[in-house]
């Protein structure tokens, strides 16, 4: 390329011809013109070489000029613009912002990007393509009261074509893009912690419905390599002398395979941690026979190991033969495996295909946690912003261009925080590196992370179109709510799923996968005894934890009760195939079945009638069924609840004339008699008036799932999902519906193909400041009964 360090004597006639002879701030201007007058007066070369790949600026491209000189001009490619509004909700903010006195003009140039013969470019959008299109923008800061002619003059003199020499040139104001579609690479530093929870439900290995008790460190980390195909824009701004801003956002895609997809693909950095990780797992596996064998500081995973040596060496005892059958029960392993010919081999595959099974379970919960955040950052969202340093912008510039953003996140995460050597200032809607508290579907990413405030009450669509006019959606749609009638479990968060991981010319609502989640949250409370119980119910109630199971996890517990902060956090998950499966088996208001459920979820209590879920269901099903039939038999529009006189007079029926009903329930006789103004959250007559419009709940908790299914089945328009979540989340506005709805749906799941295996369920907690959680989970489920 012909390098003038001096102006041109003239523009060429074709580009004066259209930028007129007058000062920047008098005139709009956008220009288009043929590459080949830029080619032929050598101010654009036909090729230009770098980092191993070559740009070819064919003459039959289209070149553009273009100005923004007031507020209110619009860069689409993002670069100028003006602030935020104060107060606004936070988005993409432009690199170079419009001002009374500074204006740009920007020149834009197609290029095709091609490798040297047998070099594959990384950064291509699929394997079947060999050179990438990419459009590149300079954009020049002037004075506005410059002449636009001699403004082009000088700028054209040396057109920068993001070289890595051309970021020194960066003078105050000026930037310089480069925009392309292909695989944009990113790096995660997640927390163990959050990964796990998720991901119990894949990682069961048990042969029976089996408590996993699994221990995870709170501040173990872990690494990610992300890839996905899309359109994304890196820019380099001059922030201020010496310093460069790096932002990297998405733009207008040109998908034209439209059943493409994202295409993300998770690659884990850190075997080693994996290999940690996996131990853990094993110990939950392994159950707690083994620990009872062992000695103190021994652990149940080298305990096992040490069997499986004597086992092969013919050295076990009569006792130390019946542990291990109980634990090759327990893992379901074939019972000849103990022959000492095959044991230690078909040990050894076991732990394989544990440790082979965490990193798929891990590797699927980050990319499908990465794609809902992705799909719900609007088009021009910010992936990463950072401040660097000039040498710093240069040493990464390569990897940049090649949409490669994992060395340079790898290069600020080996830097002390306090070092100073560059300014996130965002990093997917973010502004740090490592995530924290990770949800449901979510990563913690986005701007959307959940218990921020007391009240969430949430519905957006995110839109997405490409240059064909096809569309990709996200809906967002988010109640939470902290209720003080929960007591150490104050917070609830419900999350209802629906995305397209693809464009459609027309999307449908059968284009959408789906999804649900349910989180009920008590953190920093010291609990006490009956805290700790309610919240071990509330995991029985949902189906977490077989009651059978409840009492092992109280007396893992009980050791820290009223000693030290507790954090619980119970969550239901549903994918797309497990609450497809569900849709169609809610679809009348069957009141039986909604009656149990909502008898489950009434408070716990150490006497009898309310000590169990499933007491509380025999106690208590029939008494909801016969009110909810009076407020349905009443006929009104609004299905206004009885008074709370007449629940109690319902309730006191029951309770002296029903036979199951009186002799479960004698211990809470006198306290169902009557309705007591002021007495609390407790008896069936204080939690309806506590809870209102019961009935008219879970009408519009069926209706919306019908809605829902007819949506699907008879491809209708996706606006239709605003109303669905309307009807759903009546169910989910206070916390005792919201109990109620767990119920109902892990009852539901029992009757669908996987049962309550195919629905993610965990109870966490934590110890304040303690270094470990504990995640519990019955593997698969079976709904028995028992005391809780």
């Amino acid at each position: 390329m012909k390098v003038v360090n001096k102006l041109l004597e003239k523009l060429p006639d074709a580009v004066a011809g259209k930028v007129p002879d007058v000062k920047l701030q008098d005139e709009d201007i956008k220009v288009s013109l043929a590459q080949g007058t830029l080619t032929e007066e050598k101010l654009l070369p036909p090729k230009l070489a770098m980092h191993g790949i070559t740009l070819s600026f064919e003459a039959t491209g289209e070149a553009t000029v273009r100005n923004f000189n007031s507020p209110g001009d619009v860069d689409e490619n993002g670069i100028v613009g003006e602030p935020p509004a104060e107060g606004a909700e936070s988005g993409p903010r432009p690199q170079l912002l419009l001002s009374s006195d500074v204006g740009w003009m920007r020149y834009q140039v197609a290029a095709r990007v091609k490798a040297a013969v047998g070099t594959r470019l990384s950064f291509l959008a699929s394997e079947q393509q060999t050179e990438l299109s990419v459009t590149l923008s300079d954009y020049r800061a002037h004075p506005l009261g410059q002449n636009m002619r001699e403004a082009a003059r000088a700028d054209l003199a040396e057109l920068r074509l993001m070289q890595a020499t051309d970021l020194a040139k960066l003078a105050p104001g000026d930037a310089v893009a480069w925009q392309a579609r292909g695989a944009l690479q990113s790096r995660l530093e997640l927390n163990w912690a959050d990964v796990f929870p998720a991901n119990l439900s894949r990682l069961g290995f048990l042969r029976g419905s089996e408590l996993l008790s699994l221990k995870v460190s709170a501040k173990a980390s872990l690494s990610a390599r992300v890839s996905l195909t899309d359109d994304y824009q890196l820019s380099f701004s001059r922030a201020r002398p010496g310093r460069i801003q790096v932002a990297v956002r998405k733009v207008k895609s040109h998908e034209q395979t439209l059943s493409a997809g994202l295409g993300i693909t998770v690659e884990l950095l850190e075997p080693a941690a994996v290999k940690a990780q996996a131990g853990q797992l094993l110990e939950a596996l392994l159950g707690p026979v083994l620990r009872e064998l062992g000695k103190k500081g021994t652990t149940a995973l080298e305990m096992m190991d040490g069997l499986v040596e004597k086992a092969s060496k013919l050295k076990l005892d009569d006792h130390q033969k019946q542990v291990l059958g109980l634990v090759l029960e327990r893992l379901g392993l074939d019972a000849q495996l103990a022959d000492p010919a095959n044991l230690p081999q078909a040990w050894a595959d076991f732990k394989a295909r544990v440790t082979e099974a965490l990193e798929n379970a891990v590797r699927s919960h980050i990319a499908e946690g990465f794609q809902y955040e992705y799909l719900r950052l609007a088009e021009t969202s910010t992936l990463l912003d950072v401040v660097v340093e000039d040498v710093t912008a240069m040493r990464f510039h390569e990897s940049l261009l090649k949409g490669n953003l994992v060395e340079l996140l790898k290069w600020m995460k080996s830097l002390p925080a306090q070092q100073g050597e560059f300014e996130l200032r965002d990093y997917l809607h973010a502004t740090t590196l490592t995530r924290q508290q990770a949800y449901g579907f979510s990563l913690g990413l986005g701007s959307f992370e959940l218990l921020k405030a007391r009240n969430v009450h949430k519905q957006a669509w995110v839109v997405q179109e490409n240059f064909q006019g096809a569309r990709r959606m996200a809906f967002l749609g988010r109640r939470g709510y902290e209720d003080k009638l929960l007591g150490a479990r104050g917070q609830w968060v419900v999350d209802l799923k629906a995305d397209m991981a693809r464009f459609a010319p027309t999307p449908v609502a059968a284009d959408f996968g789906y999804g649900l989640h349910l989180m009920l949250w008590g953190r920093q409370k010291k609990l006490s005894r009956k805290d700790l119980h309610q919240a071990v119910d509330d995991a029985v109630v949902w189906g977490v934890l077989d009651a059978k199971d409840a009492a092992s996890v109280l007396t893992v517990m009980q050791e820290d009760v009223g000693k030290h902060p507790i954090e619980t956090r119970l969550e239901l998950k549903m994918a797309d195939d497990s609450f497809r499966a569900l849709v169609p088996r809610i679809q009348t208001l069957d009141l039986p079945r909604f009656s149990r459920a909502l008898a489950r979820a009434l408070p716990w209590s150490e006497q009898l009638p309310r000590a169990s879920a499933e007491f509380r269901r025999a106690v208590y099903a029939p008494i909801w069924e016969a009110y909810l039939r009076e407020v349905q038999e009443q006929g009104s529009l609004m299905l206004n609840d009885l008074s709370p006189a007449r629940a109690a007079q319902i309730a006191r029926w029951y309770f002296q004339k029903d036979p199951t009903v009186r002799d479960l329930g004698k211990d809470l006789q006198l306290i169902e008699s009557e309705y007591r103004p002021g007495g609390g959250n407790f008896s069936f007559a204080e939690v309806i008036s506590k809870n209102p419009h019961t009935l008219r709940r879970c009408r519009d908790f069926v209706s919306g799932m019908v809605r829902l299914r007819r949506a699907i089945d008879e491809r209708k328009a996706p606006d239709e999902l605003r109303t669905v979540f309307g009807e759903l989340e009546g169910m989910w506005t206070t916390g005792f519906h919201l109990r109620a709805a767990g119920s109902l749906l892990a009852d539901l799941a029992q009757s669908t193909p996987l049962g309550l295996a195919g629905v993610e369920r965990t109870l966490t907690v934590r110890v304040a400041d303690s270094e470990e959680q504990l995640v519990f989970s019955t593997t698969r489920g079976t709904g028995s009964t028992g005391a809780a």
